[in-house]
């Protein structure tokens, strides 16, 4: 039953982007990517200073220090769906994710725990890991700015360029 609910958490997500228009996935798969790099990261770092170890949530065998179903599934997909509703509306953006990231430390983590689809042992409170979650949200925000003023530069200069001749 732990193999499947993993493997949903990795699969499951991915389908629901048939429900957003290509323009949309295109537009932020960038950041999505960009957070699963940072969601790494931290991973990493939290395994060698001893952060937080977790156990119980690897479907690969060489998937022990990050949890695959989480970081390169669920949260990758609920990124690009939470800029989906959110991007342009900062106030929003920051309110909803510092709500969903409180809702899955204090209430879906605890939930998995009991299930027994994770194990962890941590240094840092539950409180620290939510702050580190929201000021990853802002990083990825930020990037989400320059990524839309990077690609509107190109098409503003070709049509600059086109005028003139």
């Amino acid at each position: 039953m732990k193999q499947i609910i993993l493997w949903s958490l990795l699969i499951l997500p991915w389908a629901s982007l048939f429900f957003l228009k290509m323009d949309t996935v295109r537009r932020y798969m960038p950041v999505a990517l960009f957070m699963t790099v940072i969601h790494t990261l931290a991973y990493q770092a939290a395994y060698h200073y001893g952060w937080w170890k977790e156990t119980g949530s690897s479907l690969f065998g060489w998937d022990k220090v990050v949890p695959v179903p989480w970081v390169y599934g669920a949260y990758l997909v609920i990124v690009i769906w939470i800029f989906r509703f959110t991007f342009g509306k900062f106030w929003m953006y920051l309110t909803v994710n510092i709500l969903l990231d409180g809702l899955f430390m204090y209430i879906v983590y605890p939930v998995w725990q009991r299930m027994g689809l994770v194990s962890s042992e941590s240094t840092l409170s539950t409180i620290a890991i939510v702050a580190m979650m929201v000021g990853f949200a802002f990083i990825i925000y930020l990037y989400q700015l320059w990524q839309d003023e990077v690609f509107k530069q190109p098409k503003a200069k070709l049509k600059n360029d086109q005028e003139l001749t």
